[in-house]
C-alpha cells in the first residue's frame, strides 16, 4: 500500500512561525505569488521546515482552507512532501511542511 492515514499533530502558533522565520523574514523567502509566500524556517526542536502562507485576500481561501488542512494533514503517501502542521486564525493561514533541501517539484 502507498497511502497511510496518520492522526494530525497540534496545530503551530503564529508566533511559533515568526519566531521559526525571523518575523518572516525576507531572507527566509522562498518563493511568492499571487497565492501567498513560502518560507524556509527552523521550529524550536530544531526541525528545518516550510511555511506556506496563504493570501486570504485570495477568493476561496479563507473558507476552504480548514477542510483541506483536515484532508491534507492526515495523507501520506511517499512522493508528497509530509505536511507537518498548520497555523490558522482570522486573519493568517499557513501549512508547515517537511523541508526537503535541493528538491522541486520537478525532482
Amino acid at each position: 500500500k502507498q497511502w497511510s492515514l496518520e492522526v494530525a499533530p497540534q496545530r503551530i502558533s503564529y508566533c511559533e512561525l515568526q519566531r521559526a522565520t525571523h518575523g518572516f523574514d525576507v531572507n527566509n523567502l522562498l518563493c511568492s505569488g499571487s497565492f501567498g509566500s513560502i518560507y524556509k524556517g527552523t521550529v524550536a526542536d530544531g526541525m528545518t521546515v516550510v511555511v506556506k502562507v496563504f493570501n486570504v485576500q485570495m477568493e476561496g481561501t479563507f473558507q476552504t482552507f480548514d477542510r483541506k488542512c483536515e484532508i491534507f494533514l492526515n495523507l501520506r503517501h511517499r512522493n508528497l512532501t509530509k505536511i507537518i502542521s498548520n497555523c490558522s486564525n482570522l486573519d493568517f493561514k499557513a501549512l508547515i511542511l517537511e523541508y526537503m533541501p535541493n528538491k522541486s517539484l520537478n525532482n
